[in-house]
């Protein structure tokens, strides 16, 4: 024999036997595979006994080959495999004989597999207590699904709400479900640690529960009686015994869903949907006090539990109510009143157990807006305004203090942005056109009917009007109020204190009263409206509101709202009673007449430089929309109304001239305005010469007088002379206009005139400037326009000719006496001109030799005298050069 190599004797029985498992591996399959065709037949050797014999032979072979050669987890796997294969050899004849009893069958089969396992050593169990429990679990889900199978239909039969009990399947398993439920839970509890038995006691009675509404001809209303009394009992055990936090939280949930089922189910009267709500109530609070004390999950499903009861008391109101059969609307009424008993609650709950009061606090913003915003979601004709707005006040009264925090603060500004939404259409119809139609000016009172919908609406804004007035006394520093805080701080905890430690104060009425005004002011014209007050009512009250509100920002002490409150409500309330007042001549001059009296009130008391200039802005233009208003109310022309309105220029004047102290922009605007008003005064006599030539001389006085007042900076000194002396030219040019003067220097002179002065006085105290930019103006004002006329002309106008170059002469020799270069060169080359234009004239006139002999003796001269001549010229540029 030769030799092998070292490793030779070992291989081959390991190859063989991995060989030998091999083929025993293929042969269990094969015969695994012809085992499952009569478990899925249902017989074998002609017998449904003998159906499940094949496959439960394989697993016997795999179990032997296991205990004979295999290691310990291959024994446990092939042991824990063969108790399920047990289970569906002894289930297939039950199918197949028997198969309405198969749901019970599992159970039973489940339950005698467990204690099988339960009785066997400790050692050898592993594998066969997975394979039970695998069994036990299989039963338990089957079990599960019917119960909730059952339960779906139990729901079906109710659909649509308040139609009955309907029809349902013939099931005759369905009593079975709760005896699976019940063996299959108990199967489990054999296998399982006995921590987890209180989970799978708790969710076996609810599924079994579930399950009751198969079980026979049962009365119907045993289904839901069934379910509420088992979902309460599981409750109360979530919140006293069930124990750790995982078995509370288990059969918390279990009983809200038998609890919720049963709601569902009682939906097919509504008597005993009544019923079934009135019960969670005490159901809920009585769970919420065991528990509230706890901490952790217990505390959590008191806390649900009352919610739950907050949220079930409007809604069994609503639905007892419906059941007596009241008309829709008082539903709707009867729960809005049942919203005051989840106030009530809430309000106990913080005093006696703060913990809740979080949950109590959602439960009733929840409540309460689903009921405030019913109207929209159900077909009853009632106002949601007014149902968003008296839930808003229950939402303020429910506090903490006047203060909603958390979940109803924010559910109270939604509904009020509602209220408000919904409330908007009708009053600006009442602002616009409070008697049913918009009036035009003067066009008679207004004739149309009410607003629709207008007392709803008002109602609303009255009550949110009584909601903002109470959140306005919101804590603050300085006096003893309501704790700041939100919900859910225990009594004696510490409290946020304002800054520097003092106590939270409660804001006085002065606060109160600004949350309130906006309401106020548009709940009152929308209440009048209602009413069906006559005119005028509506838009006085408007404008008296909106007056008194910009009185408030200008006279009272500010606050930190004032401005922000007032100024808009005033503006707006303003506007529109005034609008609605341009209906009549009285009306728009009384409306006219309160703004004038007010913007002067103001304007004199205000307290507030913005405030007093605003004042006296629209002091002086009301007064002036008086002053044309009266006039075309009394049918008297435009140019009338002229004085009118200067009378209010001049008064504007004569208020801009008084002390400003703090104030010294006021008195520049107030100038400004009284230009303003005169301009428009000379634009109302347009027309009429006269009459405007006699507005600008009176205006010219004023501003004359206007500037001799002391201390006036000389900037607006000269502004006010250049308006007064503008004015007194135009009103004498208006006045040659009417009266028909064509004479050119009767419009220039004055002019040439009144810009002489003015550039004579800057001469004398700007000493820097020039006779060019003083008196140039002037000058070519007075010379020009005569010498165009003079050297263009057709006519020869002798006397202006020799009244301009007597002029001329005369500017020559001033100028040259003060040393003024513009009036020498200006009235030099007006007279060279003037020279010319007579030479040219007389050049036809006179013999040509003497017009030769003039130039030629002319010429003579100058040659003889040529040195002499040119010294003079240098010395008059030079002399020239200096002059100013």
């Amino acid at each position: 024999p030769g030799q092998h190599p070292a490793g030779a004797g070992g291989s081959a029985p390991a190859a063989g036997r991995v060989l030998a498992w091999l083929g025993y591996g293929g042969a269990l399959l094969v015969a695994a595979g012809c085992a499952l065709v009569p478990l899925a037949v249902g017989r074998a050797a002609g017998s449904p006994l003998l159906a499940g014999g094949p496959l439960l032979l394989v697993s016997l072979a795999l179990l032997g080959a296991a205990l004979v050669a295999g290691g310990r987890l291959f024994r446990a796997a092939a042991a824990g495999a063969l108790v399920p294969v047990l289970g569906l050899a002894l289930l297939r004849p039950v199918a197949e004989l028997r198969s309405g009893l198969l749901t019970l069958a599992t159970a039973l089969v489940a339950l005698a597999l467990a204690g099988a396992v339960r009785a066997l050593p400790r050692r050898v169990g592993t594998g066969p207590r997975a394979g039970a429990l695998v069994v036990a679990a299989g039963a338990a889900q089957v079990g599960a699904l019917l119960a909730v199978l059952l339960g779906a239909v139990a729901v079906g039969r109710v659909l649509p709400p308040w139609s009955g009990v309907g029809p349902g399947p013939h099931l005759p398993w369905g009593w079975q479900v709760p005896v699976a439920v019940a063996l299959a839970a108990v199967a489990l509890a054999a296998l399982l640690p006995r921590m987890a038995w209180p989970v799978i006691g708790v969710v076996a009675v609810a599924f079994a529960t579930l399950g009751v509404s198969g079980v026979g001809p049962l009365p119907w209303p045993a289904v839901p009686a069934a379910g509420l009394v088992v979902g309460a009992g599981l409750l109360l055990f979530a919140v006293t015994r069930a124990q750790p936090w995982w078995g509370v939280l288990a059969a918390a949930v279990a009983g809200a869903a038998l609890v919720g089922h049963a709601l569902l189910v009682g939906l097919a009267y509504p008597a005993g949907e009544a019923a079934l709500l009135g019960a969670v109530v005490p159901l809920g609070l009585a769970v919420a006090a065991l528990g509230r004390r706890a901490s952790g999950v217990r505390r959590g499903v008191a806390g649900a539990a009352l919610a739950a009861a907050l949220l079930a008391v409007p809604a069994a109101v609503t639905v007892a109510l419906f059941a007596a059969g009241v008309p829709p609307w008082w539903q709707a009424r009867a729960a809005l009143a049942a919203v005051g008993l989840p106030l009530v609650a809430l309000v106990a709950v913080r005093r006696r157990w703060p913990e809740l009061t979080g949950y109590a606090s959602v439960a009733f913003a929840a409540g309460s807006a689903l009921v405030a915003l019913a109207p929209l979601v159900v077909r009853v004709d009632e106002p949601v305004a007014l149902y968003a707005a008296v839930v808003v006040l229950l939402t303020v009264l429910a506090g903490p203090g006047t203060r909603p925090t958390g979940a109803p603060l924010v559910s109270g500004l939604g509904l009020l942005a509602v209220a408000l939404f919904a409330a908007a259409g009708v009053l600006a119809r009442v602002l616009v056109a409070p008697y049913g139609e918009v009036a035009a000016p003067w066009s008679g009172p207004p004739t149309g009917g009410p607003v629709p919908g207008a007392t709803p609406a008002g109602v609303a804004l009255l009550v949110l009007t009584l909601a903002a007035a109470l959140a306005g006394r919101t804590p603050g520093p300085g006096r003893s109020g309501t704790p700041v805080g939100g919900d859910g701080f225990p009594p004696g905890a510490g409290l946020p204190t304002s800054s520097g430690g003092q106590p939270p104060r409660a804001a006085g009425w002065a606060d109160a009263a600004l949350s309130a005004l906006p309401f106020a002011a548009a709940a009152l014209p929308v209440l009048l409206a209602a009413a069906g007050t006559p005119w005028p009512v509506v838009p006085a009250v408007l404008l008296a509101t909106g007056v008194a509100a910009l009185l408030a920002a200008a006279l009272a002490r500010p606050r930190p709202l004032l401005g922000a409150v007032t100024v808009p409500v005033g503006l707006v309330a303003t506007v529109t009673g005034l609008g609605g007042l341009l209906a009549t001549r009285a009306g728009t001059l009384a409306g006219l007449g309160t703004l004038v009296v007010a913007g002067v009130v103001a304007a004199v008391a205000g307290r507030t430089g913005a405030a007093r200039l605003a004042a006296a802005l629209t002091a002086v233009g009301s007064a002036t929309g008086f002053a044309v208003t009266a006039a075309l109310a009394a049918s008297l022309p435009l140019r009338t109304a002229s004085f009118a309105v200067l009378a209010v220029a001049v008064l504007a004047l004569a208020a801009a001239a008084l002390p400003s102290g703090v104030d010294p922009i006021r008195g520049r605007v107030l100038d400004v305005a009284a230009q303003a008003v005169a301009l428009l005064a000379v634009l109302l006599a347009a027309g009429s010469p006269r009459y405007a030539a006699a507005v600008c001389v009176l205006w010219g006085a004023a501003v004359g007088l206007r500037l001799l007042r002391r201390g006036e900076p000389a900037g607006w000194r000269w502004a006010f002379a250049g308006v007064a002396g503008g004015s007194e030219l135009l009103g004498a040019w208006l006045l040659l206009i009417a009266g028909g003067v064509a004479l050119l220097e009767a419009y220039t002179l004055p002019a040439a005139g009144l810009a002489l002065a003015a550039g004579a006085v800057a001469l004398r105290t700007r000493p820097g400037l020039n006779s060019w930019l003083a008196l140039g103006p002037g000058l070519v004002a007075a010379l020009l326009p005569s010498g165009v006329s003079v050297l263009f002309a057709p006519d020869p106008q002798p006397w202006r000719r020799l009244l301009l170059g007597a002029g001329a002469l005369a500017v020559v020799l001033a100028g040259a006496a003060r040393r003024w270069q513009a009036p020498v060169l200006l009235g030099g080359v007006t007279l060279v001109l003037l020279a010319l234009h007579e030479v040219a004239r007389g050049w036809d006139l006179l013999p040509r030799w003497i017009f030769l002999a003039v130039g030629g003796l002319a010429l003579i001269g100058l040659a003889a005298t040529y040195e002499r001549r040119r010294r003079d010229l240098a010395r008059f540029r030079a002399a020239v050069g200096r002059m100013s």
